[in-house]
């Protein structure tokens, strides 16, 4: 009779060799890099460990992935096959971000940073995990920020939260009205305490920063916040592999849902020309698709980091079939260490390659540099939300600059 212990340690072994390929590592150029995981006191018996990290193959970003296989009491494990020369950022979570590890005294930590040699064993102590800590984290909301919490949308068959950022002197002049922006991932933008691994947009201090400056026009920001259905509502197209398809009814839930009830609710410039949108990584491609799909509605729209890639780059021939929103802005910004690995000078990484054919397909539509276009290669840029909150400043003045 097979012992029960013994065979679920065996089990446990097995799942320790979860391999993620990248690219070039199944030609047999792949180091195996093993990471083994020391997990704290505080972490429940039966908890699931992953690692997310900037490489395709976690997520990118997923912090429900890639699981590792539990070895021993409070010890995972996981064994991953990289190319040489990768630049691997990562960091563990119990499954979701609400869940990542922190520092000691359950402080932000950076992401963890490994340069691919060769085949390496890695130990790793994680401190904290951001669920279990005693204290309220500290909230960094500056301005006036409304919350309409749980806003339906009835067929998406779920509701999230809407966040509504007023611009300094919004109360002072109740005839005045103002331009909008929408953007995706919400819960990112303007609170250290929400946002994603305690790092945030700073939207609202940049707006307030900003308009004070005379830099930029008096601007309401709306932030849409997302939910477990994120992939699939962000994405025009469905991928083979990861399923989405869904930003036609994500696009319906913003336009007949939420902008109707912002427009009732606060004093806006209702009309195309003073509308935008806005979003990172696949937010930022569901923000190039909301443009060119509805030009009637939208005509600023920044996309940071888009997912290219998305559905075999989808949006590319899309964006190389339809005409451009007339007149429309479009800020267009990618990080050249996005893809996470550490090129010469002269090799230009495949993520930057596509950026370019992007570019250059709008610039053949008639979108000119600098001015109905803004393109970005922003030198040694990952793919987070540091990246985006460090150039959202621009995107913000090249979008809604002052006194248009």
């Amino acid at each position: 009779m097979t012992n029960r212990s013994s065979t679920r340690a065996a089990a446990l072994l097995v799942a320790v060799l979860v391999i993620a390929l990248s690219p070039g590592a199944a030609e047999g150029r792949g180091a195996m890099v093993t990471f083994k995981v020391h997990v704290p006191e505080s972490t429940p018996p039966e908890a699931s460990v992953f690692i997310s990290g900037n490489i395709p193959s976690l997520g990118p970003w997923d912090p429900g992935k890639v699981e590792l296989g539990r070895i021993g009491e409070r010890l995972y494990a996981i064994t991953l096959v990289l190319p040489p020369e990768t630049e691997l950022r990562y960091k563990f979570t119990r499954g979701t971000w609400e869940t990542v590890e922190k520092g000691p005294d359950y402080e932000e930590i950076p992401d963890r940073v490994l340069q691919v040699v060769g085949d390496e064993t890695v130990p790793v102590w994680v401190d904290a995990w951001r669920d279990m800590s005693p204290f309220r984290e500290t909230h960094t909301v500056v301005g006036d920020l409304r919350t309409h919490p749980e806003f339906p949308a009835t067929k998406l068959g779920n509701s999230r939260d809407l966040l509504v950022f007023l611009p300094p002197g919004y109360e002072d002049d109740e005839e005045r009205r103002y331009p909008v922006l929408y953007m995706h991932d919400g819960q990112n933008l303007f609170d250290a305490a929400t946002s994603f691994i305690g790092v945030e947009w700073g939207v609202d201090e940049t707006v307030t920063r900003m308009v004070e400056a005379g830099q930029v026009r008096p601007v309401i920001v709306v932030g849409i916040e997302n939910t477990s259905d994120r992939v699939f509502e962000y994405t025009p197209e469905p991928d083979r592999t990861r399923g989405g398809g869904g930003a036609s009814l994500y696009a319906d839930f913003i336009l007949n849902d939420v902008k109707p009830f912002i427009d009732r609710t606060y004093r806006t410039l209702p009309d195309r020309v003073n509308t935008g949108v806005a979003g990172s990584s696949l937010g930022g491609l569901v923000s190039l698709y909301l443009a060119w799909s509805h030009p009637d509605v939208f005509s600023r729209v920044a996309a940071m980091s888009p997912s290219y890639g998305w559905a075999d780059e989808h949006i590319v021939g899309f964006l190389r079939e339809k005409e451009p929103p007339p007149g429309v802005r479009v800020w267009l910004d990618m990080g050249t260490a996005e893809d996470g690995t550490d090129r010469d000078a002269d090799d230009v990484p495949d993520l930057i390659q596509l950026h370019r054919k992007v570019r250059d397909i709008l610039m053949e539509k008639g979108l000119t540099i600098p001015g109905r276009l803004r393109y970005v290669e922003d030198e040694g840029a990952v793919h987070n939300e540091r990246a985006w909150s460090a150039r959202f400043p621009r995107a913000l003045q090249f979008l809604f600059p002052a006194g248009r």
